[in-house]
């Protein structure tokens, strides 16, 4: 049997245009038995509420028509996608399976995904039973996402499935996508059933999908693999033994270097721009996403602006031209120091008889976001804000001010994550100035700041973080692992005052565990701690 994986790139709610992509796939493999496109291809994953739209799900169903029109001119060649299917009043996340005209089969599915950024449950109806069909002379068996499990595909072996082929649109995290094909394969050999998964790939908003769609013998060996965070298609004669496929180990830091690139290039291109804005503090967090934004819409398109205010060091600004110059990106100097004098002039009434605190700190990140904007108003383009997760979370950064932009392309990696990936960047040569990398890290917002008086050391947040937001773990719990108690309580208490900032936070891309942003649910006027 020859099968085509449409290892594909969907837009959320351009069904012409992922209609053209499966038209393509189809007329450059005439010869395949069947093409097989991801979970949900039709629509794009995930459409959230546009499944609600009466007109949206009109044309869905205008395209599976088209698409039951269009297999009439190729009658040798099976089509199946995921798409929405709607039975009375009934929504189901299906996979269809479509042959010269006519639906021979539908599978829907029964295990709903339940990402906290998209709950299936709130959309679709799962389905009763696990689903195969007749396809020539095969019995495919048909699954969706990550509903395959031992039960599902046995159902499937029992039911007579000569091949499992599971449609996916799975989000990428940092360090696991080699445990899904792990997975599969010992699905593969416990049943004796070969398995096919066609995974999508690309960015819809904060989602990254990496790919690696994947076919796997009977035995449970790798087959075929296809490249991760690439849009790519591969036909495969599942009946030919073939050479086995060595699965490489991941690099966790390249990886999610690729898949920041690929959700920045995806945002920005899907959302109709080119370009990009960010502002150059002469810090590592800036530098890093600059990088990123650069590699995903190349240097042409990247604007760099540093913004030295009175407490800036003569070596930012130096750091930060030559991180433009090393990019080959634009760049340009606009002070704020005399904006910030006029600011405080003109509250120096108000201000009389206090002493300086965060209030004048902020002014300065504030004056910074506002020039930000106004150039983006002017010229055009997106732009990116540089906080990190471990920021974000315990709420150092400031409202309106470091904030202000459209897309956070670090705000899900922990700053240790970032260093990680300065040095990743560096690994041939210096992009990133080395001492961007080694000075202590400051805002920069009073005489001689650094960030260790306002936090603990990088390492021993992060770790307390993630026990916390990503395990759910209580004080208790992660004092008992060693952490000082007043440390563990301070970064709590933070964590939880800090939701209402979060809430405004520019869209988050999701690499890590997704528990800020829009996916941390906690109520903002509520007692948290217990």
């Amino acid at each position: 049997m020859r099968v085509y994986l449409g290892q594909a790139n969907p837009m959320v709610g351009d069904l012409q245009g992922n209609l053209e992509v499966l038209r393509q796939a189809a007329l450059a493999n005439s010869k395949a038995d069947l093409l097989a496109f991801p979970e949900l291809f039709l629509t794009g994953y995930p459409p959230q509420d546009l499944l609600f739209r009466q007109d949206f799900f009109h044309k869905v169903q205008e395209s599976i028509e088209e698409i039951r029109e269009f297999t009439t001119a190729i009658p040798e060649t099976a089509i199946l996608l995921g798409a929405p299917w709607l039975e009375g009043d009934r929504l189901y996340n299906a996979a269809l399976v479509i042959k010269d005209g006519t639906v021979l089969g539908i599978h829907r599915k029964q295990r709903l995904s339940r990402f906290r950024a998209f709950d299936e449950t709130a959309y679709f109806c799962p389905g009763a039973e696990s689903t195969t069909v007749q396809i020539g002379q095969y019995k495919v068996g048909m699954s969706l996402g990550l509903e395959l499990d031992p039960k599902q595909a046995a159902e499937l072996r029992n039911a007579g499935a000569d091949v499992i082929i599971n449609l996916a649109a799975i989000p990428f995290r940092a360090g696991e996508d080699n445990g899904r094909l792990e997975h599969l394969a010992a699905l593969a050999r416990d049943v004796g059933t070969p398995i096919v998964s066609v995974s999508q790939v690309g960015g819809n908003d904060g989602f990254i999908f990496a790919g690696s769609s994947a076919v796997l013998s009977e035995s449970g060996e790798l087959k075929a693999l296809l490249p991760k965070f690439q849009a790519v298609g591969c036909l495969v004669e599942l009946n030919q033994a073939g050479k086995t496929v060595e699965l490489e180990p991941s690099d966790e830091t390249a990886e999610t270097f690729q898949a920041l690139v690929l959700g920045v290039k995806d945002y920005v291109r899907k959302s109709g721009m080119q370009r990009a804005i960010i502002g150059l503090s002469g810090g590592l967090d800036s530098a890093v996403s600059a990088v990123i934004a650069a590699e995903a819409l190349g240097q042409e398109n990247i604007w760099g602006i540093t913004q030295p205010g009175p407490f800036s060091s003569p070596s930012s600004v130096e750091d930060a031209k030559a991180l433009a110059e090393n990019l080959g990106i634009k760049f340009d100097v606009l002070p704020i120091t005399e904006l910030y004098e006029a600011a405080l002039a003109s509250l120096q009434e108000l201000f009389d008889g206090t002493e300086m605190n965060v209030a004048e700190e902020n002014i300065q990140a504030r004056l910074r976001g506002n020039q930000l904007m106004a150039v983006s108003n002017k010229f055009g383009g997106l732009v990116l804000t540089n906080s990190n997760k471990s920021e974000l979370a315990v709420g150092y950064c400031t409202l309106y001010g470091d904030m202000s932009g459209g897309l956070a392309p670090l705000a899900d990696c922990y700053k240790t994550q970032v260093y990680q990936l300065a040095y990743y960047i560096n690994r041939e040569r210096e992009i990133i100035p080395w001492n961007t990398i080694e000075k202590p890290p400051s805002a920069e917002l009073r005489p001689d700041q650094r960030d260790d008086e306002s936090l603990p050391p990088y390492d021993i947040l992060d770790g307390i973080i993630k026990l916390y937001l990503d395990e759910g773990l209580g004080a208790k719990q992660i004092i008992a692992q060693g952490y000082a108690e007043e440390t563990v309580h301070w970064v709590m208490r933070t964590i939880d005052n800090n939701d209402y900032k979060r809430r405004q936070a520019a869209l988050i891309l999701r690499v890590t565990t997704p528990l800020l942003g829009q996916d941390r649910r906690m109520p903002l006027a509520a007692r948290k701690r217990f």
